[in-house]
């Protein structure tokens, strides 16, 4: 019998550590942080903006630009939107500037009070970016730059009773 008393002994401590973990205690709910508000910033005729505020490495990011009238200024066909995207150490980790599709106002423009000009770039992470904020710095042909800043990577999981 002094066999079976040492089993029985291990299955009785097992239940109680076992009940010690059941349903008794709430258990920790983790969560995604909510996702950041896409940004958006607009300098006396202009508006750029985003479609996210936070784009996992390697996803896809749309920055919109809007010119609004009366606005006169020169946006090069090739490459009307220049967009130079900026980590926190001020090193510039990618450029684009994709040429106009057809339609996009470029070359000389003048827009008449009440009209506006759309310009849209794709800007895709590359997926050895590392986590943090970056800056993307817009420039619609001659017109002042524009700063959005954004995330890149996953949100901080928090976890709470």
């Amino acid at each position: 019998m002094p066999l079976r008393a040492a089993p029985l002994a291990v299955l009785a401590g097992s239940s109680v550590v076992l009940a010690a973990c059941g349903d008794s205690a709430p258990a920790a709910r983790c969560t995604p942080a909510p996702k950041a508000t896409p940004a958006t910033v607009t300098a006396g005729s202009l508006t750029a903006r985003t479609d996210a505020g936070v784009i996992p490495a390697g996803g896809t990011l749309k920055l919109s630009l809007d010119a609004a009238g009366p606005l006169s200024y020169t946006a090069p066909c090739e490459q009307p939107v220049q967009l130079i995207v900026i980590d926190s150490s001020d090193l510039h980790v990618d450029a684009l500037g994709p040429p106009a599709p057809k339609g996009t106002p470029c070359g000389p423009v003048s827009l008449a009070a009440g009209q506006t000009a759309h310009y849209e770039v794709l800007w895709t992470a590359d997926d050895t970016l590392p986590p943090g904020r970056y800056t993307l710095a817009a420039t619609l042909g001659d017109q002042p730059a524009l700063s959005l800043q954004v995330s890149v990577g996953a949100g901080p999981i928090t976890c709470g009773g």
